[in-house]
């Protein structure tokens, strides 16, 4: 009975076995199927991201490449700093501006070797003589942002405007005082002229010699207070600027005679240095650089005049060996009356100066080769339309 008993439910356990596994398996397979389209799913949302990201960093490659050509263009020295203190982009501008620039390099050594004053004042003075406005910006890892502008044209214009403004009022004063008193001024010196006869017996000479010594000073007053004042009132010509040279050397020729001076011209250009503007006034100015020689070299000093060509005009330069002029005052000595003589008018700089802005150029100062001072005047060519805008005005 027990072996038919179990010989029976074999077959029985068998079937349910099969629906066991048959349940299993088709769960399974449902299980698979919903795995595979879960798998399709995840690939396609992969792809998709994978494209996204694909599109973002094109995107930031080109507007990188964008940020490169803009800074490589821009007239504004950019650097950028990391946290470090190390530079890490720059563009030509600031390359100009401070030729140690190098990826890599600490920024505050670079700063430091270039600048002259307080690197936390809003416009930096560099070594070389420029002046550069900066702003600041930090970034989000701690490093700096810095737009740098090269103010340095701005300020010289801003300077000469200044300049020009107290000239014009300086001016106008002065026109007023040498009309005033240039009549009286004439009849005095006549008459001390005539005191000074020999014919008269014997006049107080020591009297009429401090008279027309302090006439003399007035007389001189007055005339570089009326060249002060001409501007450039003035019919702009051809002028020959050898004969510039040739004329105030013979204007101080009897001067430098007297006083055992020697001046020599030389080198000079080829035949053709020319500008536009009035011979007169030129040569006034020259003079006036002569005289100015003159006086603080004193007795047996040594003058030298060239004239040379430089881009776009002539430069003509007049220097001398005598005692220079110190750092100190150079900065002033073109002001209406700002003289270190105790009878200077502190006009005669001032004219030359007036002299050359009228005729678009300008008058520049510096230590000689060693010892004394030079002087350089620097004019435009004959066909430089700039002179005769600037002469016309």
């Amino acid at each position: 009975m027990s072996r038919t008993a179990a010989a029976s439910a074999d077959p029985q356990s068998l079937a349910e076995a099969f629906g066991v596994f048959n349940e299993l398996s088709t769960r399974l397979t449902d299980a698979y199927g919903q795995l595979e389209t879960r798998v399709a799913e995840l690939t396609r949302e992969l792809a998709e991201s994978r494209a996204q990201r694909q599109a973002e960093q094109h995107e930031k490659e080109f507007l990188a490449d964008q940020l490169g050509v803009l800074l490589e263009a821009m007239p504004a020295a950019i650097v950028l700093v990391d946290g470090r203190d190390r530079i890490d982009r720059f563009n030509p501008a600031a390359e100009a501006l401070f030729p140690a620039l190098g990826w890599g390099r600490r920024w505050s050594e670079v700063r430091d070797d270039a600048l002259l004053n307080d690197p936390d004042s809003p416009e930096w003075q560099l070594r070389d003589g420029r002046n550069v406005n900066v702003s600041v910006r930090p970034l989000n890892d701690a490093g700096l942002f810095l737009v740098m502008v090269d103010v340095t044209e701005t300020r010289r214009l801003q300077e000469q405007l200044n300049r020009r403004e107290r000239l014009s009022a300086m001016g106008e004063m002065a026109a007023q005082m040498a009309h005033q008193i240039r009549t009286p001024l004439s009849a005095a010196m006549l008459y001390a002229g005539q005191l000074a006869r020999a014919d008269l017996g014997e006049p107080p000479r020591g009297f009429v010699e401090k008279l027309r010594g302090q006439l003399r000073h007035t007389e001189r007053l007055v005339a570089d207070m009326l060249a002060f004042t001409r501007g450039g009132r003035f019919v702009p010509e051809a002028v020959d600027l050898q004969r510039v040279l040739r004329d105030a050397c013979d204007q101080v020729a009897p001067r430098a005679a007297g006083m055992g001076a020697q001046i020599s011209v030389g080198p000079v250009v080829g035949n053709g240095a020319a500008t536009v503007g009035n011979q007169d006034a030129l040569t006034g100015a020259v003079a006036a650089l002569l005289n100015n020689a003159l006086d603080h070299g004193g007795e047996g000093v040594s003058i030298r005049l060239q004239l040379d060509s430089r881009p776009g005009g002539w430069v003509l330069r007049v220097c001398d060996d005598g005692p220079g002029i110190s750092e100190e005052i150079r900065a002033q000595i073109f002001d209406p009356f700002f003289t270190t003589r105790e009878r200077g008018t502190g006009l005669g700089l001032a004219v030359v100066q007036a002299v050359m802005l009228d005729h678009g150029g300008s008058v520049h100062c510096h230590a000689g080769d060693g010892v004394g001072a030079c002087f350089e005047l620097h004019l435009p060519t004959g066909d430089n339309p700039a002179a005769m805008e600037m002469s016309e005005s």
